[in-house]
């Protein structure tokens, strides 16, 4: 499921809820691996860490100024096992902008 939509410089924050059976669990090194940007290309930095709200739920906060479609590559380690997900985000142009309002003399 997708979130946002976001504006240009809005705090983008992407989440990472894992659970068993129901029950939230934690996970070792939870990140996010890759950052694919609107060109399609890996946006550079990544990967990065994400941060622990608590058990089984994890956060990372950015901001991104570029207009388009992102998509995230979040993993972590469970045991043995890579797990991973995926979201995607859109930043588009805010609500009503641009505008040109026209004043007449009527």
């Amino acid at each position: 499921m997708p979130i946002g939509p976001f504006q240009p410089s809005d705090k983008i924050r992407i989440p990472l809820e894992v659970t068993l059976n129901g029950r939230a669990i934690a996970i070792s090194n939870p990140r996010v691996q890759r950052l694919i940007g609107p060109s399609g290309a890996d946006l550079s930095g990544f990967p990065m860490t994400m941060t622990a709200l608590k058990t089984g739920t994890y956060m990372l906060e950015l901001i991104l100024t570029t207009l388009g479609n992102y998509t995230a590559i979040l993993q972590g380690e469970l045991g043995n096992d890579t797990i991973e997900e995926i979201e995607t985000f859109v930043i588009e142009k805010p609500f009503g902008l641009p505008r040109i309002e026209i004043a007449t003399d009527e």
